[in-house]
């Protein structure tokens, strides 16, 4: 035998051991993998699904919001969650080097989270920063760092800022977890639409394929066009700074709407919160003081209470009383502003001179004719008092109407709820109740969403009436008794109106405090609309704590002002203008209000 056929034999025997151990091998695997231990094998399987796989979740365009005029009010951009893989890192020290000045954060505590833990392993992820801004976000992504890890964080930009924040709402974090919503006024109410759907979607981590799946369908959030006018949300806004500044205010609200439709063209208040910023005492603002806080209204009030009176069929213009100036009803001392008795007067002296006494004794002989308080508290609700009035914004307050029956009611509360003293309204709970007498008797629904744009679907809002506290007889009667006040000659010299009619009433609270009321400060407030015969548009101002104490030096003025400047911008006719276009066939209100 040759010495090369013995090593061609040798080799044949070699290959041939080896492929039989590498068949008992194989063999022994696959017997390994069937026999395997079910949960050894699903904790094998699931540690190989995450290493070539990972399951992120997919957000949509939030809804955009905008004004009746096509203003932005909200939209959409990203802020970046960083965090970085150390396992994949090159450079260590390179990498701490020039994240550090984008995420703001120590070049040496980044380059400790990118050292192995105790056990001597590198971590597969590393929180560097919750939240960076946009810009340094794609500063980080230029720099194409290996480990990477860069979350996208959708958020808000709010155009208007200040001017628009509290009734637009925020979008931010919900709470310690990864999760955003909306928070107050349109963002929190309207939450669910403005959110879209999300979708969770598992994907590859190996990056070619991961780009070759990106492609995930999702729902986006339905846009919103508020009633809201910015350039009247400016305008109130500026009054309202301007008038708390005059009278050294503590704080305010004014309140535009439309009575015939209940559209909300603007709320302004006093102080002001600021979207950008999230200190403690910035967030306190962030509430809608006037849906959110309550108060006494005081006298203006009393409107109500006229209504009330001539709807029951108790009262009309031909009733009088004789005034005592003070008297005591339910035990309770009730005296008129000025304390002094004034004899004979009429029903419409009540109103037009503001007695207390007059309102107490117009609810004392109501109750007596209808049988009971209980009917005079069922017509106090029929004008939305003591509920929400359900407006479309997050944060919304009930008011607060204390009856019989209830552990803080007395008979006395009885009384003085005639002229707004024990009774609390929010500011839109008030300008809506006295809607009813600008709208022929019909309270609409207050809404502050106009329409819904869901792709290439617009879902108009339908006005829609919510209650009939008084006929449209009525609500004409207490009109023109709401112009004599306004035109009555002792108001002259606070407040005038030469080119159109306007119904109003001014009011006057004390604040309440424990024990009683502070005698050292009021909230002075004025409800009234215009054109007062035919209405397009009804408005609110309160003032808290102003050094003129009265309704009629603090707050009639700063309606007055507004008054003046609104009718330009609507583009109302005078009355004047208004009645000879009617003479000639037109319509003088043509226009959207």
């Amino acid at each position: 035998m040759g010495r090369d056929e013995g090593f061609h034999r040798r080799l044949t025997v070699i290959t041939g051991f080896m492929l039989l151990i590498s068949a008992v091998l194989i063999a022994r695997l696959l017997s390994f993998q069937f026999r395997m231990d079910p949960a050894v094998k699903s904790r094998l399987e699931s540690q190989a699904q995450n290493r070539y796989s990972q399951t992120v979740e997919v957000y949509p365009n939030r809804g955009q919001i905008y004004d009746r005029n096509g203003n932005l009010l909200a939209v959409n951009s990203f802020e970046y969650r960083i965090g970085i893989s150390p396992n994949q890192v090159v450079n260590r020290a390179e990498t701490a080097r020039k994240l550090a000045p984008l995420i703001d954060v120590p070049e040496d505590e980044i380059y400790r989270k990118l050292q192995p833990g105790p056990d001597g392993k590198l971590s597969t992820y590393v929180l560097l920063k919750p939240v960076v801004g946009f810009e340094a976000g794609q500063a980080i992504m230029d720099l194409e760092l290996p480990g990477m890890v860069i979350e996208p964080l959708p958020t808000r930009i709010y155009p208007e800022g200040e001017l628009t924040a509290q009734l637009v709402g925020i979008f931010r974090d919900s709470d310690a977890s990864r999760t955003r919503r909306g928070y107050w006024g349109v963002e929190g109410f309207y939450q669910t639409l403005l959110a879209g759907q999300s979708k969770k979607v598992t994907t590859s981590a190996i990056p070619v394929l991961q780009e070759a799946a990106s492609i995930t369908r999702v729902r986006d959030g339905i846009d919103l066009v508020l009633t809201i006018d910015r350039d009247l949300q400016f305008l109130a806004q500026e009054i309202l700074n301007w008038a708390v500044q005059r009278e050294q205010a503590t704080g305010g609200t004014i309140l535009i709407m439309n009575p015939r439709t209940g559209e909300i063209l603007a709320i302004a208040n006093y102080p002001m919160f600021d979207p950008n910023s999230l200190t403690p005492e910035n967030i306190q603002r962030a509430r809608n003081p006037a849906i959110a806080d309550v108060y006494e209204p005081g006298s203006v009030f009393k409107i109500i209470t006229m209504a009330m009176a001539l709807q029951a069929g108790t009262h009309d213009e031909t009733w009088s009383y004789n005034d005592p100036g003070c008297f005591n009803p339910g035990g309770t001392r009730i005296c008129n502003w000025d304390g002094a008795a004034h004899g004979n007067q009429t029903f419409i002296d009540v109103f037009v001179n503001s007695w207390n006494t007059g309102t107490s004794t117009i609810f004392m002989q109501m109750a007596q004719q209808l049988g009971g308080p209980y009917a005079v508290y069922d017509m106090l609700k029929e004008f939305g008092i003591g509920s929400p009035t359900g407006v479309d914004l997050e944060g919304e307050a009930a008011g607060i109407l204390p009856e019989p029956g209830d552990l803080d009611w007395n008979e006395a509360q009885f009384f003085t709820t005639s002229f707004g003293q024990g009774v609390a309204v929010t500011p839109l709970q008030m300008l809506t109740a006295a809607n009813a007498i600008a709208n022929d008797g019909l309270i609409m629904q207050p809404h502050i969403v106009k329409k819904r744009i869901d792709g290439n679907e617009v879902i108009e809002t339908r006005p829609a009436a919510t209650h009939r506290p008084i006929s449209v007889e009525v609500a004409h009667r207490a009109r023109d008794i709401m112009v004599r006040i306004v035109e009555d000659p002792a108001s002259l010299d606070k407040y005038e109106f030469t080119r159109f009619k306007v119904a109003g009433k001014t009011g006057t609270a004390q604040i309440p405090i424990p024990g009683g009321y502070d005698p050292s400060g009021s909230i002075a407030s004025f409800v009234g609309f215009l054109p007062a015969d035919d209405p397009v548009v009804s408005v609110l101002v309160k003032l808290d704590r102003p050094i003129n104490y009265w309704g009629s030096q603090a707050a009639a003025p700063v309606f007055q002002e507004l008054v003046e400047r609104l009718v330009v911008l609507m583009e109302i006719p005078s009355d004047q203008e208004r009645y000879q276009l009617i003479a000639q066939g037109g319509d003088p209100f043509s226009r959207e209000y």
